[in-house]
């Protein structure tokens, strides 16, 4: 699967498929899917990260020694 890396605040990054994109206010996030949906909402902190919400088929995984924050969805393949 091909990655896009994004820079968040406090060293963090989001790790993705390049056809997702990321939305910024401050220290909060929304992450929105290739079909324009939002699939997560969050914020980071230098330690932590709150997770506001999520789609339901959302998987990710969170690194902190790397400070990384990885969506391993990617987009459905048309048969």
């Amino acid at each position: 699967m091909a990655t896009k890396r994004h820079p968040l605040l406090n060293g963090w990054y989001l790790i993705a498929h390049p056809t997702f994109k990321v939305y910024s206010n401050n220290n909060c996030y929304i992450v929105l899917d290739w079909d324009d949906d939002v699939v997560i909402r969050f914020a980071v902190l230098d330690h932590e990260i709150e997770v506001f919400g999520g789609s339901w088929n959302l998987n990710y995984k969170i690194n902190l020694g790397f400070k990384t924050i990885k969506i391993v969805n990617e987009p459905e393949k048309e048969h």
